[in-house]
């Protein structure tokens, strides 16, 4: 009898952690299965970086300012990572759509050696040349920035080998396994953070070590997730040198994300650079409470859509473009939602928000002029993002480049190379600005008309119409 119970409650926990069926019927409550739990987890990956920012201002603005000096080069890395991930996530979804599962599995094992790979030599050349990476530090900034990059720096590894394996597991359906990962992990982050920086008195330096403690964690739980195949993909060490090829794909889809990613550290490090020009110390550190909050916004619905991403990718797999049409409305209505609010909010409580992180009245003014900048074009942030994980899901590569380097990339870079030097930090405020309102508006037009002519197909059903309007990049 308590065998047959054990192997009952077994079951029911396997059944509990099981990817969901990325053909089901029921679209919006398959979007909501997939979408919330990664909408939750990064929200908690929002919140837990607000909270760092939050312990770290307590020691001092300069210490805020260093993070901001420093975030830059973590995210050239991640960068990658992302890009990996987007790709494996996209081709793991279509290969399964496709009925798949022995190259899935493959594609997932060569791709996350191959960005473990890349995170060891990422961290070595951090190691060998940090000062060449503090791009912007004041004189007062580069001991305390260096020292934070030297410590995290071993954490690189770690963190693409996470990216990768959450990417994996949303892509076969089990957002919410990923979910529960990220939250053991970030909150485990949250309550080591204030003992090492303050019980152990490490710091800012006591920041990283609670990183990579938590890393560890989450990287274990994937690891018995694999090792006991709760899911779809089976990780293999065994592939053979000819399985790199499945990377040239993955690494073509995951290429806009990449771009956008590496175009976004460098608007960080160019707008934080502008910041300190006018206002020193106090200027990056109201930046970067702006960019910070925007994040809280931005990464719930990156979430949403990377949940939304394996639905999109599974059905453009299996060649149904009625799906792929009706998940793609479902998207646009629930991103638009969640960004027009979080950004009404924010534009509302500018202030009260930036005094969260100091209370030096020099750099809430400054972040809440931030705030306004930053915040307002939200209300379109969430189109941006459909059309993004649409292009990747179809595997148009270079309409998704276009879309992901607009705002920080070919828009923005004009703008600070004209605006500031007539405006000074006002103008650097207009350049974030319309930068961000300006993509807003590219997203929506491509959107508009993408949709459009999937309707087109999904009525006629006639393979000669193109599945995209040439209009779009």
């Amino acid at each position: 009898m308590n065998d047959m119970s054990d192997a009952s409650g077994s079951f029911r926990r396997r059944q509990r952690l099981a990817p969901e069926d990325l053909a089901s019927p029921q679209l919006f409550r398959l979007l909501l299965r997939l979408g919330l739990p990664a909408m939750f987890g990064l929200s908690i990956n929002a919140a837990h970086h607000t909270i760092n920012m939050i312990f770290i201002g307590m020691i001092g603005e300069d210490q805020i300012a260093a993070i901001m000096i420093v975030l830059p080069v973590l995210m050239l890395v991640a960068a990658f990572g992302e890009g990996i991930g987007v790709g494996v996530a996209t081709e793991v979804g279509r290969t399964l759509g496709a009925g798949n599962r022995s190259r899935a599995g493959a594609i997932a094992s060569v791709s996350l050696a191959a960005g473990v790979v890349f995170g060891a030599a990422s961290a070595i050349a951090i190691l060998a040349f940090p000062d060449l990476l503090l791009f912007g530090a004041t004189p007062a900034l580069q001991p305390l920035a260096q020292q934070y990059l030297m410590m995290i720096a071993v954490s690189v590894p770690l963190t693409m080998a996470q990216i990768i394996l959450d990417f994996l597991a949303i892509a076969e359906g089990n957002a919410r396994f990923s979910m529960w990962t990220l939250v053991a992990c970030f909150a485990l982050n949250m309550i080591l953070d204030p003992i090492m920086i303050f019980g152990f008195g490490f710091g800012l330096q006591g920041v990283a070590i609670a990183t990579i403690l938590s890393q560890l964690v989450a990287l274990c739980i994937y690891a018995a997730y694999h090792a006991r195949r709760l899911g779809t993909v089976r990780l293999a060490f065994g592939w053979q040198w000819r399985d790199i090829g499945y990377l040239r794909p993955v690494l073509a889809v995951g290429a806009p994300t990449t771009l956008t990613s590496l175009a976004t550290a460098g608007a960080i490090a160019a707008m934080v650079s502008l910041a300190g020009t006018y206002h020193g110390e106090a200027g990056i550190a109201g930046v970067g409470i702006a960019l910070r909050l925007l994040a809280v916004g931005t990464l719930p619905v990156i979430g949403i859509s990377l949940g939304a991403q394996s639905i999109l990718s599974f059905a453009w797999g299996r060649g149904d473009t009625a799906r792929v049409l009706s998940a793609a409305r479902i998207l646009t209505a629930v991103t638009t939602a969640v960004s027009g609010t979080y950004g009404v909010a924010a534009l509302a409580f500018s202030e009260e928000l930036a005094s969260f992180f100091t209370d030096d009245a020099t750099v809430i003014g400054i972040a809440a002029q931030a705030i306004v900048a930053t915040h307002l074009p939200l209300l379109l942030f969430g189109l941006r993002q459909t059309v993004l994980i649409l292009f990747q899901a179809q595997g148009r590569a270079k309409a998704a480049v276009a879309i992901g380097l607009a705002q920080n990339g070919y828009l923005l870079f004009p703008l600070l190379a004209l605006l500031p030097p007539f405006f000074g930090f006002s103008g650097l405020l207009a350049a974030m600005f319309l930068a961000s309102a300006l993509t807003g508006l590219l997203s929506a037009v491509c959107l508009m008309r993408t949709l459009r002519a999937l309707r087109q197909r999904s009525a006629d059903h006639l393979t000669s119409i193109r599945p995209y309007p040439s209009f779009c990049p």
